[in-house]
């Protein structure tokens, strides 16, 4: 028998209860307080406001488990789950006068066994009619919908397209500071938006057993989007650069432990005197070629997003191309599509989407580890290393696309149920794609059927 997944601890709950009423009770004293005079007739300094999805997803493929990102704690397994996509959010703005304004958002996924995290917690400040600067911490801006991912209700899907979306979902938010820049011309509303900050998640390798996870750590995150609105049509491109992404855990630690004491073993070698100079001097330049593969995540990734949002009539087109290069040849680099078209009756809206992110890049070479014929044992520890590493690589392809349909239907004016169906599908047996994965080979697609209510309020 099957039965749904929406778990949560005694203390998590807790958090959440008073994250809500602390919000709320904050609320509910400042609308006293202007009630209590009579003459202040200011719009209210502290407005309350919140979202959130309640969704079940049904998973056919016990070898490959649906994530919202790489952080994620409970993947959505074969049977019903709600640990995908339902989520609850609340947000608190305090106007602190004309042009300042201080905002807080907390989320809670039931993927984090509703653990509640800040998304959101900001100072606003306007500089001019066109500048504004925002400080703290902002939702990520990398892709065309990544500052309304949670936000179900937002967009017009289920959820953004796992293929591409997955592997930006982690950086959920950055710390650091925006400077935005927004003008009219005639018809045409304009937006610049320049950032720059770090992040931090704790990035899961679902293939051990028990799942480990590692700190992961982005720094001098800097970017430009540039955004256009028009009364049927939204343009949008955006640039991210990453200083310096870094993955440390106790695999990583084995892994450069291992190539160091591999790379010395090999330098050792080459420095025997009765040696052929060219057999030396291949062992030195193999020495180097390892301890090159020592802490194969870090790279200093490069993140491109071009979208659009149309609408002509009753219809509805929606499309973004994407581009990942992580500059790490463990990772790779990506290229990413998602195209939607959509037609409205009335309240509902039925709609197909195709999307797909396809590695660009060739495998991690680890040629450096062949047998050197010299040394069993340390033929033995290369042949280790090297088949830990493939395997690494293996995990570490993100290839997946997905053809979705579904229906959206607009009950409410702060509420719709959706209903969506994806058949999601990696390269091959041997390549996990955007899923979690706790071993090689598996079955490589994946149908989801999801049945979702969003709201706002």
């Amino acid at each position: 028998m099957t039965y749904f997944s929406l778990t949560t601890t005694r203390r998590q709950s807790l958090a959440l209860a008073l994250l809500l009423a602390s919000a709320m009770a904050a609320a509910r004293a400042d609308e006293a307080a202007n009630s209590a005079n009579p003459a202040n007739d200011a719009p209210a300094a502290l407005r309350l406001s919140g979202f959130g999805t309640l969704g079940f997803t049904h998973n056919d493929n016990r070898d490959a488990g649906a994530i919202f990102s790489s952080a994620q704690k409970r993947p959505a397994g074969q049977g019903w789950s709600s640990n995908l996509d339902s989520v609850l959010g609340l947000q608190v703005e305090w106007q602190a006068g004309p042009d300042t304004a201080f905002v807080l958002q907390g989320v809670a996924r039931a993927g984090d066994d509703l653990s509640p995290e800040l998304r959101m917690a900001y100072l606003r400040q306007q500089i001019s009619n066109d500048f504004a600067v925002r400080a703290g911490r902002i939702r990520s801006p990398l892709y065309f919908d990544s500052d309304v991912v949670e936000i179900g209700y937002a967009y017009l899907m289920a959820r953004p397209a796992l293929p591409l979306y997955g592997t930006v979902n982690s950086v959920a938010s950055l710390d650091g500071a925006d400077l935005q820049w927004r003008h009219n011309i005639g018809d045409t509303a304009l937006l610049a938006q320049a950032y720059y900050g770090q992040s931090d998640y704790r990035h899961r390798f679902y293939n051990l057993d028990p799942v480990q996870a590692a700190d992961a750590r982005l720094r001098n995150i800097r970017g430009l989007a540039v955004s256009a609105t028009l009364p049927n049509l939204i343009l949008r491109a955006s640039h991210s650069v990453i200083g310096s992404y870094t993955m440390r855990s106790a695999q990583v630690s084995q892994i450069n432990g291992a190539t160091a004491q591999l790379a010395g073993a090999l330098q050792a070698s080459a420095a025997n005197p009765y040696l052929p100079p060219a057999l030396a001097a291949g062992l030195q330049a193999r020495a180097q070629s390892i301890r090159a593969l020592a802490s194969p995540f870090d790279s200093r990734p490069l993140y491109t997003s071009v979208g659009f949002d149309a609408n002509a009539g009753d219809w509805r087109l929606l499309g973004e191309a994407t581009r990942l290069d992580s500059r790490s040849a463990m990772v790779g680099k990506y290229h990413g599509y998602q195209f939607t078209v959509a037609r409205s009756f009335d309240e509902f809206t039925p709609y197909v989407s195709l999307a797909r992110q396809r590695r660009a890049s060739p495998a991690l070479d680890t040629s450096a580890l062949a047998p050197t014929g010299l040394d069993p044992m340390l033929d033995g520890g290369l042949a280790q290393l090297k088949g830990g590493l493939d395997q690494a690589a293996r995990y570490a392809d993100l290839s997946t696309r997905s053809i979705s349909a579904g229906v959206r239907y607009d009950f409410r004016g702060n509420m719709a149920l959706k209903l969506q169906y994806d058949h999601l599908q990696t390269p091959g047996a041997y390549s996990p794609g955007y899923f979690a994965v706790s071993r090689l080979p598996i079955r490589p697609t994946v149908n989801l059927f999801t049945v979702s209510l969003d709201f706002v309020f």
